[in-house]
């Protein structure tokens, strides 16, 4: 330490000798780190061709099922729509074509449903979605109408969440509703109770990794989320009735 040494050398001579300029300390280097451009798009036909076989290997069988389904949905709408809405029917006559057509209506977007829910399978629909985002949207508002999946649905969308290309808030409010009904016990904080007239978060699963949980989707921290919600809906609340028994 070469100022420590120089100043007892001072204090222990009687005549000090004059001091030398301090020699300035070596700039620290500074390593900038640019981030790598993203590559071009290929351009060469054999590189081109490779990913069109293999996408249509892929996707191919999916979306001709998922175009044929749709296109029996639409031919059922088509179908009825302009039958039921003419002026000129029988009195009566419209809510009867109604009753007899439901069965096969319902029997046609209960199929489409729960083949839906079948192919959301968590990696293999997270691949699906990046690749066809519009038709992963198809699939999902399909399987959205049964109530019964919705686990099978945020099970799903995890990988797409948390990889930043569905709705955070969105999904873990999806979430937390299927882990309240799972085991009352939340994920990600967005669900509140009502507790001697004041607003409480719903009890939260592995409380201690909440904001790890949060912060994976992009969420802020469980701190100011609840800060939020407090300024905007206050912190006073009314319990729900108990349902009629």
């Amino acid at each position: 330490m070469p100022c420590l040494i120089a100043a007892t050398l001072l204090l222990q001579s009687a005549q000090p000798a004059p001091a030398e300029p301090a020699t300035p300390a070596p700039a620290e280097a500074v390593v900038v780190v640019e981030a790598e451009a993203p590559a071009p798009p290929p351009t060469d036909a054999a590189t081109l061709i490779a990913s069109f076989d293999t996408q249509y290997a892929q996707w191919g069988d999916l979306i001709a099922e998922l175009a044929g389904r749709k296109a029996r949905e639409r031919y059922l709408a088509e179908l009825l729509l302009p039958v039921i809405t003419r002026s000129d029917l029988d009195e009566g006559a419209s809510g009867e074509i109604l009753r007899e057509t439901r069965d096969t209506i319902a029997e046609v977007e209960t199929a489409n449903t729960q083949w839906a829910l079948a192919q959301l399978e968590p990696g293999r629909f997270a691949a699906f979605e990046l690749d066809q985002p519009r038709l992963a949207a198809d699939l999902l508002r399909w399987a959205e109408r049964d109530e019964a999946g919705r686990a099978r649905i945020v099970a799903a969308l995890e990988p797409v969440a948390l990889a930043g290309r569905y709705d955070a808030q969105a999904f873990a409010q999806m979430a937390d509703a299927v882990a309240m009904s799972q085991n009352g016990r939340q994920l990600y904080g967005t669900v509140s109770t009502c507790v001697d007239g004041q607003r409480q978060p719903a009890r939260i699963r592995r409380p201690v990794d909440l904001d790890d949980r949060r912060a994976a989707l992009g969420l802020p921290a469980m701190e100011d989320a609840w800060a939020a919600l407090i300024a905007a809906e206050g912190e006073s609340c009314e319990a729900p009735n108990p349902s009629p028994e």
